[in-house]
């Protein structure tokens, strides 16, 4: 009798220390997700606040390039330009077609951002929904495995970061517009 008491009791302490091990190994998982659901939203503000800034620096630049365009045609009537080469010899025309040029770099610079920022955003959404449901698994699954995932968040974590998104544009990676193909737009 003794012996089956002790048997039993020995059952029990393993079964326990099995279910505190179990509800304990869901509590860390549940805990590392939602660190990573914390992360991932973070995140996901930050780069939609890149996103506006972008948007914001973009539509500045659109205006200022009208403007420019605007002056370009003012001086061409004023002075009865006719042609390109005779347009780049006026120092105010010359300036505007090169600030004109550089500020359509930029935008395209700008434009590709975006879309970094926005591929970024909706990456990290989809990890977003898969930490969602794994956490609705972790509460029926004993052995959930989120270790790939975790891995996976932390390298698209890594990719977005602040820290690596560098500046919103690179003044020596800037592709430059033919100026003669923008004086044709500006005088059309």
């Amino acid at each position: 009798m003794i012996k089956k008491s002790n048997c039993i009791c020995a059952m029990s302490a393993i079964l326990i220390v099995l279910i505190c091990g179990t509800v304990q190994g869901r509590s860390y998982k549940a805990s590392e997700l939602s660190q990573k659901m914390a992360e991932i939203s973070s995140l996901q503000q930050h780069l939609s606040n890149k996103i506006a800034l972008a948007n914001d620096m973009r539509q500045q630049l659109h205006i200022r390039i009208a403007e420019l365009k605007e002056e370009i045609k003012e001086e061409k009537e004023r002075l009865q330009i006719d042609s390109f080469e005779k347009a780049i010899l006026v120092a105010r025309i010359d300036y505007d077609l090169k600030l004109v040029q550089q500020l359509d770099g930029y935008i395209i610079k700008l434009n590709e951002k975006i879309v970094f920022f926005q591929t970024g955003r909706e990456t990290l959404n989809f990890y977003f929904q898969q930490v969602q449901d794994d956490m609705m698994m972790i509460k029926t699954l004993d052995d959930l495995e989120i270790d790939k995932l975790i891995a996976q968040i932390n390298m698209v974590l890594q990719e977005y970061s602040p820290d690596n998104s560098g500046p919103m544009i690179d003044v020596n990676d800037v592709p430059l517009q033919n100026m003669k193909k923008i004086w044709n737009e500006v005088i059309d």
